[in-house]
């Protein structure tokens, strides 16, 4: 009991100040009370008094504004009038938004739900495969990997089907994707290796030019220690090899 009046005591007694983060988070809810209160309103009627989406209309809005913008101001017949510019845009940008009923916001939202949803599932298979494919001297690991990622996403298919229904879907994909990644183990590996020598060749088919390139420089500026049949064909042998090098495919 004395614990309990202890701990009511300090709560209310402190106030703010025994609490420093629990005194910012209600500074802030005060913060965020204020916004709402002072413009909402003003959200509400130039964007036709609805109440319902109010967030997801005024960041439409701000998309349209910045696009009609960007577009306007590279017109030409408006490109002197910074005011004009900004009176069509406003104007355009309002007209857009304002009529704009529940179901139709609904609509343009889900496009963006669908981008979250996507984003979320491929991101991470993205880094996963970078991560799998560093263990190139293993392909049991490699494939045992796959299955964890696979059955991981499976089981956040059925955990999240009832929140985002068809949305959720992505997940399953996702797996699959891990699946058929998981059976083409060897050809990915493969290509990765294909695609490293072809990088190590350019890499040396490079470095082979800059030294014959070399060579002819110097066979240039110490002509004089040559005789002139014997350098030209020194010279003409070097062009050569530098020709063939440059058109080479390794």
């Amino acid at each position: 009991m004395l614990i309990s009046l202890s701990f009511v005591s300090a709560y209310y007694g402190g106030g703010y100040f025994s609490d420093p983060i629990y005194g910012f988070g209600r500074g802030m809810e005060q913060v965020i009370r204020f916004v709402e209160v002072t413009f909402g309103p003003f959200f509400e009627v130039i964007l036709g008094g609805y109440r319902d989406f109010l967030f997801e209309r005024i960041m439409f809005l701000f998309i349209v504004l910045a696009v009609v913008y960007m577009i306007t101001s590279k017109m030409d017949i408006f490109k002197e009038n910074e005011l004009v510019i900004w009176t069509v845009t406003i104007a355009i940008s309002l007209l857009s938004i304002r009529f704009l009923n529940d179901e139709i916001i609904k609509t343009m939202v889900l496009p963006y739900n669908v981008l979250g949803v996507s984003i979320s599932a491929i991101l991470p298979l993205i880094i996963y495969f970078t991560f799998v494919q560093s263990f190139h001297e293993s392909s049991t690991l490699r494939k045992t990997l796959w299955l964890f990622f696979m059955v991981a996403f499976i089981g956040i298919w059925g955990v999240r089907y009832s929140e985002l229904g068809d949305l959720s879907w992505i997940y399953f994909f996702t797996a699959v994707a891990a699946l058929i990644f998981l059976l083409a183990d060897g050809t990915i590996q493969n290509a990765i290796m294909k695609q490293r020598r072809a990088r190590l060749n350019i890499h040396n088919k490079a470095q082979d030019i800059a030294e014959v390139r070399k060579e002819l420089r110097l066979l240039r500026e110490n002509a004089q220690d040559y005789l002139p049949e014997h350098f030209k064909q020194i010279e003409k042998d070097k062009m050569k090899l530098l020709e063939r090098l440059e058109k080479s495919k390794y």
